[in-house]
């Protein structure tokens, strides 16, 4: 009877503790989710959007290095899982042009920034703003023959962004997130005001670690 009863109070306490501590490592969670910052890399597949002239077509064009940076959000307070989110990061972006009558005859022309971007995440949802500063470019003239764009020759970017963050791995120490989104540029790539200006589609696919503070 002894032994029964030494065994309830043993189980009881152990109980006690474990939910003690499992509810202490929830509310550490929650708090601690309600800001994260983590880097991310995508690769990134793209089109012109623009009617090219005359006698070529545009192509499909991976681009030649992947998008990287830094990410950051802020949970707002209650049960919403709306979050304000902003990054910094180097943009890679690429189109290719190709003749009618010989597709063998392409030209890649390619636009690199540094981004600024502002947005929201609602669940996995989300939307968001990129402001580039230019920092290069290369513009094709004929099959595997480019020429090296001046800053001031590229627009600033101005690009919105629609995708998701879906979590694969959550705990105390972060979000492990697939990132999936789409982006199209509502301006021209280049900062000449020209017929056939790019406007450029992208669908970009990466990971992104987000640190709990």
């Amino acid at each position: 009877m002894k032994l029964v009863s030494i065994i309830s109070i043993v189980l009881t306490l152990c109980c006690g503790t474990f939910s003690i501590l499992a509810q202490s490592s929830l509310d550490y969670s929650n708090q601690a989710s309600q800001i994260q910052v983590g880097p991310f890399i995508t690769g990134k597949g793209c089109v012109n959007t623009v009617d090219p002239p005359q006698g070529i077509q545009n192509d499909f064009q991976l681009s030649k290095l992947p998008d990287f940076g830094i990410r950051f959000s802020y949970k707002f307070e209650g049960t919403s899982q709306t979050k304000f989110i902003a990054d910094l990061s180097y943009l890679s972006t690429a189109m290719k042009f190709k003749l009618y009558n010989d597709p063998n005859t392409n030209w890649v022309n390619e636009f690199y920034y540094f981004n600024i971007g502002v947005g929201a995440e609602i669940s996995w949802f989300l939307l968001s703003l990129n402001f580039g500063i230019p920092l290069s470019g290369k513009w094709g003239i004929m099959k595997n023959v480019q020429i090296d764009l001046k800053r001031e020759e590229i627009a600033t970017l101005i690009q919105i962004r629609v995708g998701a963050l879906i979590p694969l791995i959550e705990n105390t120490i972060g979000n492990f997130y697939l990132v999936i989104h789409g982006d199209y540029f509502l301006t021209g790539a280049l900062s000449q005001d020209i017929n056939y200006n790019p406007r450029i589609a992208s669908l970009s696919i990466g990971l992104s670690y987000m640190f709990n503070l």
